[in-house]
């Protein structure tokens, strides 16, 4: 039998503390649970520099908008305090010569007097040619261009046009239209009507516009056996838009 060695000593498992040749390590686990990309690169992120040209773009477009703003609002304020008005137009007085209807042809002589006030008080007006016409109905009799004018603050300004027509030719419908007008009410309605570029004026302040007057319904007496005729009633007062 053999004998036993008696320094002999029971052995101890202990793990082998290097992995096995042929044993390959596994690489630790990224923080999100996945493997690290082994083609990332090792360098730190730097965000893309802005473009100057956008952010000049975008400063350049914001003032533009801030000017405008204040310029709207200066322009506001000033609107409210100079206040521009329309002028007022008064027709004073319209007498017709002349006059006759027959055959569809029309003659007649108009003598207009009109009045023309300023009512701004901070604001002057100037007016190109104005052009001036008389209607019946919807249909223009005849038409004549006044001289241009200015007007100061608050002032009023007295014109006088004539306008005159011979032999023209009517439709059937006018001709009797106005000739019933005379028989039933022994006058004439007729409408004038005046257009014209003014200007409105206030130190280095400029505004164009166009200025209609419409002078609606106004009577003249001239009966079916008269010639001429004057307006009825007193003056009146024209519209303006």
């Amino acid at each position: 039998m053999q004998q036993q060695d008696p320094n002999s000593r029971p052995a101890t498992g202990y793990p082998y503390p290097y992995p096995y040749p042929n044993q390959q390590q596994q690489p630790p686990a990224s923080a999100n649970g996945y493997p690290p990309n082994p083609n990332a690169y090792p360098y730190p992120y730097h965000a893309p520099h802005p473009d100057p040209r956008a952010i000049l773009i975008r400063r350049l477009f914001i003032a533009l908008m801030i000017f405008i703003l204040i310029f709207g609002l200066i322009l506001f304020i000033f609107l409210i305090v100079v206040r521009p008005q329309l002028p007022t137009v008064f027709i004073a007085s319209l007498s017709v010569s002349d006059f006759n209807v027959s055959d569809n042809h029309l003659a007649g002589n108009w003598d207009l007097r009109l009045r023309f006030q300023n009512p701004n008080s901070k604001m002057s007006l100037d007016y190109d040619a104005v052009l001036c016409a008389v209607y019946y109905g919807e249909d223009s009799l005849s038409e004549t261009r006044l001289q241009p004018f200015d007007q100061g603050t608050k002032d009023q300004t007295p014109i006088n046009a004539t306008l005159s027509v011979s032999g023209t030719y009517v439709e059937g419908r006018l001709a009797d239209s106005i000739g019933k007008e005379r028989k039933e009410k022994g006058s004439v309605e007729f409408d004038v009507k005046m257009a014209s570029l003014v200007t409105f004026r206030y130190g280095v302040y400029r505004r164009r516009r166009y200025v209609t007057v419409y002078c609606d319904d106004v009577a003249v007496g001239v009966p079916g056996n008269s010639s001429s005729g004057k307006m009825v009633g007193s003056e009146k007062r024209c519209k303006t838009y």
